[in-house]
């Protein structure tokens, strides 16, 4: 297979920045799933690292029922398309931190792609109905090929491309690999307020833990931004949102727990007066500072062109699917 430096899975590269492979063929579980490193790619330009993540058929056949068709075309809200997120069993995202001979790398990229076995394949296209029939990728087919994957399973390949950070170690002795799994979000509970919440408690549960918390709201109040200075010409903002004060008990870190608007709000639109019609996709992040004290948090609701009287809220949890991981393994010649 020939490999270039800093290229997504399947793209040439100038013939000097083509890496030489060193063979691993390394094979580990990361928690119930097994997953197979089969080379290293190494070059004066960096690093590449291929890692072939198994999926059993059955998970990914059970993802496609739940998942069909017609549920997937439904999905509307940002929990719904998180909820998809999570249980399909194809994006369970990772992060890998490499050293060769106990020298680390810097990260530039990564790029991925699925292959799916013949039964799969007619399961999807037989739910979606589409002229367009669905096939796997010649890369991926590329990659069944040159590591000799079993093909009776889904498989998940990633290709992560590393600099160096001093001098390049063409022939290296030793890789350790550090296995960070990303985060999930998981909604615990919905509640609504208006413009007057003081005092008033949720309970939730960490969907893992079994924790309990409790949510103690201290206030709701709207505002209003003002985007005239800093939004794109001849596009009108939605200016409108809630600043929801609360504090939950027990302490846990703002990365772990938020809470969130169940709607998407509004999205920016030209303006016509201008002699401009039409959409303007895009959202608009409000950021909040100042204020709020260590224990008392702050969420702001999505923005909207004309105030909202209420506003329904979700609480999430940002769940990691499995513990990071740390192999090392010496690299035969």
């Amino acid at each position: 297979m020939h490999v270039y430096h800093n290229k997504n899975i399947g793209e040439k590269g100038r013939t000097e920045t083509r890496l030489t492979a060193l063979p691993v063929n390394h094979s580990f579980l990361w928690g119930e799933q097994e997953m197979l490193i089969p080379a290293v790619y190494t070059g004066k330009a960096g690093t590449a690292l291929d890692i072939c993540a198994k999926i059993p058929i059955e998970d990914m056949a059970a993802f496609l029922k739940k998942w069909n068709y017609e549920r997937q075309m439904s999905l509307k809200t940002p929990e719904e398309f998180e909820q998809i997120d999570a249980d399909n069993p194809g994006s369970r995202e990772f992060s890998v931190k490499i050293c060769l001979d106990d020298t680390p790398l810097l990260c530039r990229m990564s790029s991925g792609l699925m292959w799916y076995p013949k039964s799969i394949i007619q399961m999807k296209n037989a739910d979606w109905a589409s002229e367009d029939k669905f096939k796997n990728h010649k890369s991926a087919e590329d990659w069944m090929n040159a590591y000799n994957c079993d093909r009776e399973c889904c498989w998940y390949f990633e290709r992560l491309s590393y600099h160096w950070e001093g001098e390049p170690i063409l022939s290296p002795q030793k890789i350790s690999l550090a296995f960070q799994a990303n985060s999930i979000s998981i909604t615990a509970g919905h509640f609504t307020t208006g413009t007057s919440c003081d005092g008033k408690t949720i309970k939730t549960i960490h969907p893992v833990t079994g924790q309990e918390y409790t949510v103690t709201l201290h206030g709701c109040e709207q505002i209003r931004h003002n985007f005239a200075e800093i939004g794109a010409k001849g596009v009108i903002y939605p200016e409108y949102c809630q600043i929801l004060s609360y504090r939950i008990t027990p302490e846990i870190d703002p990365s772990i727990f938020s809470i969130r608007d169940c709607a998407e709000g509004d999205h920016p639109r030209m303006d016509d007066t201008q002699g401009q019609t039409g959409r303007s996709d895009g959202s608009i992040a409000v950021f909040m500072a100042g204020k709020n004290t260590v224990s008392e948090k702050q969420a702001a609701s999505s923005l909207y062109f004309s105030p909202v009287s209420e506003v329904q809220w979700r609480m999430v949890f940002q769940v990691k699917p499995r513990n990071d991981v740390e192999i090392s393994f010496p690299i035969k010649a």
